[in-house]
């Protein structure tokens, strides 16, 4: 399945490959990569989501930070912080951690660096999504990069989200990052490691 948003790019992107295949062949072909590859961005596929109610990936892509620090936007306590860098050949879209209710947004405008530059998770455009369900909290946030210039969040708060539910997609290549109350959860992945969004369990609930 491909996501609504890439249509209006696509569409552009057929026709200036039509126009220019009129003129060279050359052209027609590079077009037509160029279409395929950006179809190729916006992939939003149904997954099978494992049993149970450990946090799972929110996105696809390297896992590139496994630490803890101090998450006072809506934590508010000690977490521990998983990022993913989405390269240009990784689907885009965001998924929830967990099942539950959105309970915080916030959308922070920013600069457009590359996201494995470090002055990227600070500096970088960025939506913040908090989940709450039962006790149980996950942050999420969608980053912006050199080539990502857009975020998209397609819930609302105090709408219901499920476990690999679909948060939103970020356009390109990009960075994701899920915080987790340290005192709640115990991380199993480890940097280096592909995640796959709605699939990939990212360690486990402490009882």
């Amino acid at each position: 399945m491909i996501d609504r948003r890439a249509i209006p790019g696509t569409l552009i992107l057929l026709s200036i490959t039509i126009l220019s295949g009129i003129f060279s062949t050359f052209l027609l072909i590079t077009g037509m990569i160029i279409t395929t590859c950006h179809l190729l961005f916006f992939r939003d596929f149904k997954r099978e989501i494992p049993d149970g109610d450990q946090p799972v990936s929110p996105a696809d892509g390297l896992v590139v930070e496994v630490s803890e620090c101090f998450e006072d936007r809506y934590l508010k306590e000690d977490a521990v912080k998983i990022g993913i860098f989405l390269s240009i050949f990784d689907p885009h879209v965001n998924r929830s951690p967990s099942d539950g209710k959105v309970v915080y947004l916030q959308y922070v405008p920013g600069k457009f660096l590359n996201a494995l530059d470090k002055k990227s998770v600070k500096l970088n455009e960025s939506n913040w999504i908090g989940v709450e369900a039962g006790g149980r909290r996950v942050l999420i946030r969608q980053i912006s990069g050199a080539i990502a210039r857009r975020i998209h969040c397609d819930v609302g708060l105090n709408q219901a989200v499920e476990r690999a539910g679909k948060l939103g997609i970020i356009c390109y290549g990009s960075r994701t990052e899920c915080y987790i109350p340290k005192r709640l959860f115990m991380p199993s992945i480890k940097i280096g490691a592909r995640a796959k969004a709605g699939v990939t369990i990212l360690g486990d609930w402490k009882s």
